[in-house]
Formats: C-alpha cells, sequence, structure tokens
C-alpha cells in the first residue's frame, strides 16, 4: 500500500476510532450532568490536573520516539518497555502517597481518595504503552480503532450505572479507570509484539536527547494549558472549576475528534518524508486546510448558538457554562490548527526547537491566567483567548522555517473556509435576530442548526469547491 494510501486509510480508521469514542464519551456526559453536581466534576478536574501531570514524565517521551524511529531494535524496543512499567509503578506510589498533600493545595479533601484510586492509571497504562505507539507507527490504525472504542464504550457502561446506582463522583473515578483497564488488557493480549526479558541502559540512551526535549516541552505545554484549571481550582473552588473544564471539553471534542484523528495519523507520515520539504509543506497544507473545512464552522457556529444549545442540552443549573463558551470557541477554532505543528517539531527531530518555544509561550500564558483570575471564570478565558489570538503567529512561523514554508501560503489555505464561516455565522446571527424573542430554546437549535449546515455547504460548492471535495473523496 502506497503513502498516501496508508494515510488515508489511518485517518478513517483513527477518525472512527475518535468519532465513535468522542461520540460516546459525549452521549455519557450529557446524562452524567444530569444526574452528579458541577462540584463533582470540578473534584474530578482537579484530580485529572495531577493525572495529567505526572504522565509528562511517566514514558519521558519514548513513545515519541518509537513511533518515528523504526530502526529501533528488539532489545531497544525491550528496554523501553520494561523502563515503562518502573516508570508506571513509581507514578502510582508517588501519586498514591502524596494525595493528602495535593488534596490540601486544592482546599478539597474529596481530592484524597479520588487520587489514590487513580493513581492506577500509571500501574495499568506501563504495561500497553508500547504496544499502542507500535501500532501508531504501523499505521495499524484499524486494530487501534476497535480496541480504544470497545474501551471507552466499557467505562462509558460502568460510570452511568454508577451514577445512576448513587454513586456520585466515583462513577466518574471507574469510568476513567475502566477504559484504562480494558484497553491495556486488549493490546497486551492481542498485540503481536510481546517484551523480551532484557534491559540495556545504553538503548534507552540513545533516545535521550530526543525524549527529554520531549519531555521538557510537554512540561511547560502542560502548564500553559492547564494553568487556568489550576487557579481556578485553588481560588475560585470545585463549582467553578467545573463549569469552566466542562465549557473547555465541550470545545475539545470535535478538536479531538478532528485533529487529533489527523496530529496521530501524519505524524509517523511527516516522519517518512522529513527530508523532502515540498512533499511535506503539500502534505500539511492540504491537512490544515481539511481541519479548517471541519473546525472553523463548528467552533463559531458553537460560540453564535451557545445559549440555546447549553441551556437545551445540560439544563438551566449549566447556564454560567454559555459566557465562557462563547469567549474560548474562538479560540478553540485557533487551537484546532496550531495544535498540528507540533507533528512538525517531531518528525524534524527538533524537539529543542519545540522546548525553547513552549517554554517561551508558555509562560506568557500562564501569566495571562494569574492577571485574569482576579476576575473569576471569564477573566480567565478572555486571557486565555487574547493571549492565543497574540500568540498565534509566531506559533507558526517558527516550525514552517524547519520545511521552508512561507507564512502567506498558510492564510491562502484558510481563507476559504473562513471566509464561507464568517458568512455562516451572519446569516445565522441575522435568523436568531428575526425569530421570535420567546421562541423554545429547543426549537431554536433545531432549526438553526440544519439553517448552519445548508449555508456552508452551499457557500463551499460556491466558494471552495476544490477543497470540499478533497474531503468528501477521502473519506
Amino acid at each position: 500500500m502506497s503513502l498516501k494510501a496508508s494515510s488515508i486509510s489511518g485517518i478513517k480508521w483513527s477518525a472512527v476510532s475518535q468519532i465513535g469514542g468522542q461520540a460516546i464519551q459525549f452521549l455519557s456526559t450529557l446524562i452524567m450532568v444530569r444526574l452528579l453536581p458541577p462540584s463533582d466534576f470540578g473534584i474530578m478536574s482537579m484530580s485529572m490536573l495531577v493525572i495529567m501531570f505526572v504522565i509528562i514524565f511517566k514514558d519521558m517521551g519514548t513513545g515519541i520516539a518509537v513511533i518515528r524511529d523504526k530502526s529501533l531494535s528488539e532489545i531497544a524496543l525491550s528496554s523501553i518497555y520494561w523502563l515503562n512499567v518502573i516508570l508506571g509503578i513509581l507514578a502510582t506510589l508517588l501519586v498514591y502517597f502524596l494525595s493528602p498533600w495535593i488534596a490540601d493545595f486544592f482546599q478539597e479533601p474529596k481530592v484524597t481518595p479520588v487520587l489514590k484510586i487513580l493513581s492506577l492509571t500509571f500501574l495499568l497504562s506501563g504495561f500497553s504503552f508500547i504496544q499502542k505507539s507500535l501500532l501508531e507507527r504501523d499505521l495499524a490504525f484499524s486494530q487501534l480503532a476497535k480496541f480504544e472504542t470497545s474501551a471507552i464504550l466499557f467505562g462509558s457502561i460502568i460510570g452511568i450505572t454508577m451514577a445512576f446506582s448513587g454513586y456520585g463522583i466515583w462513577s466518574l473515578v471507574f469510568q476513567s479507570l475502566a477504559v484504562i483497564l480494558f484497553t491495556t488488557v486488549l493490546l497486551c493480549f492481542f498485540s503481536s509484539w510481546k517484551p523480551k526479558l532484557t534491559f540495556q541502559w545504553d538503548e534507552i540512551h540513545a533516545i535521550r536527547n530526543f525524549s527529554l526535549n520531549l519531555s521538557g516541552f510537554n512540561l511547560f505545554n502542560y502548564f500553559a494549558r492547564n494553568a487556568d484549571d489550576i487557579l481556578i481550582a485553588r481560588y475560585l473552588g470545585a463549582q467553578e472549576l467545573g463549569y469552566y473544564n466542562l465549557a473547555y471539553r465541550l470545545l475539545l471534542y470535535p478538536l479531538r475528534t478532528i485533529t487529533g484523528v489527523v496530529n496521530r495519523v501524519m505524524f509517523p507520515v511527516y516522519s517518512q518524508i522529513q527530508d523532502d520539504h515540498e512533499r511535506f509543506r503539500q502534505a500539511y497544507l492540504k491537512v490544515i486546510a481539511a481541519i479548517a473545512l471541519i473546525t472553523f464552522p463548528l467552533m463559531l457556529g458553537l460560540m453564535v448558538l451557545a445559549k440555546p444549545f447549553v441551556l437545551t442540552v445540560f439544563g438551566n443549573s449549566w447556564e454560567p457554562m454559555i459566557i465562557l463558551l462563547t469567549i474560548l470557541a474562538p479560540l478553540g477554532m485557533i487551537q484546532s490548527i496550531g495544535t498540528t505543528v507540533g507533528s512538525i517539531y517531531q518528525a524534524k527531530g527538533r524537539s529543542d526547537w519545540m522546548l525553547r518555544w513552549g517554554f517561551a509561550s508558555g509562560t506568557v500564558i500562564m501569566i495571562s491566567f494569574v492577571i485574569g483570575v482576579q476576575w473569576g471564570t471569564i477573566g480567565v478565558a478572555t486571557a486565555y483567548a487574547i493571549i492565543g489570538i497574540i500568540l498565534t503567529y509566531p506559533n507558526f512561523s517558527i516550525p514552517f522555517k524547519l520545511i521552508e514554508l512561507p507564512m502567506a501560503e498558510l492564510w491562502h489555505s484558510l481563507k476559504k473556509p473562513l471566509l464561507c464561516t464568517v458568512i455562516m455565522v451572519a446569516i445565522i446571527q441575522g435568523a436568531l435576530y428575526i425569530l421570535p424573542k420567546d421562541l423554545a430554546h429547543i426549537i431554536l437549535i433545531a432549526t438553526l442548526i440544519p439553517l448552519g449546515i445548508f449555508t456552508y455547504l452551499l457557500l463551499n460548492l460556491k466558494i471552495n469547491r476544490t477543497q470540499l471535495l478533497e474531503v468528501i473523496k477521502a473519506f
């Protein structure tokens, strides 16, 4: 199978996994927000902040190194595997014993028992990390799609059942843990690669520089992406964090489904053409245009329809989310394409550049959060949106130097999807102005979403036919 065919197949199967998984998670969230208070989601978010932080160090960037380097020997792979197992055990013990101090920091005692259970995440995932990386490296996304979708479905059934049975926050905890457990079992039993009982430190040392630079970037990126949640959790409490975190997660559902799919598949593809800048540029621009074609209308459409959407889907108790979604949606649009640049750094082996930019941008973003938190969650969201827009140009221009890609070509690829989106939003906003003010929110949603979809498709057929047909043809 050619590289192009493998890429398209990988994107299709990864899309099956992501779309299926995100749809299941979204539906389970819709059910659970009706059964659990916002504070439970806030406590779970506090705990996951710690889990995601420790994950940065648990694998030390070895997974990306495995995907990027097909020349790694069996001894090297086994050595990396056992390193991840050891790090997983250490991470579990670390989080378990530090959980009381972490709960004190957040001023929320319920975080302690939640973290003690969630610490098992590292122990479980350590046994399947390399198997997953190898499947991604070999573009075996059909197998991964089956594993991941099955695991998310299993976890959602566990979580919803426990929520209906009155287990409160524990339904969220065991939902998360069940997904990790089932994924690990499937990867361990059905992966063709099995570790050998061997460990050589020299093999780990060979990928050290790349992995450490990548881990350093991930560390700063973590604080840049999560400092808002940390500050809200520390100074505003679990309920405010619940509103903010769910609003941000809503934006991440389509981003993870679309951008996550493409990044996951295209990184190994970029790695194979890393020395052919012309092919790299062409592939990247086609990918980013396809992402924009889908995510731009989703994000700005959500911004315009935030009020009827939240009140219809989540209910009146989640009304504080409306203003947060309105502020964060344009940032979500920018991030949908901005997160693609990480694959350029990694494919070119320049995790050192990635680290430097991560440190600079992360510092600026964290300072903005410290300033914004003085005005509550709205201040944090506003600060994030403003800084995200300011950092857009350097976020692209720096990695583009690695593949000799002019910024003008980026604009050329994005201008038509953006134009179609802006016109669509203007039409929806006009319809909102014309329709009766007392119209039920569910009727607004049922009317304006189809109107937006029809308008956007019609505009693209007129203005952006080539890009639209390329995306349709790919699937």
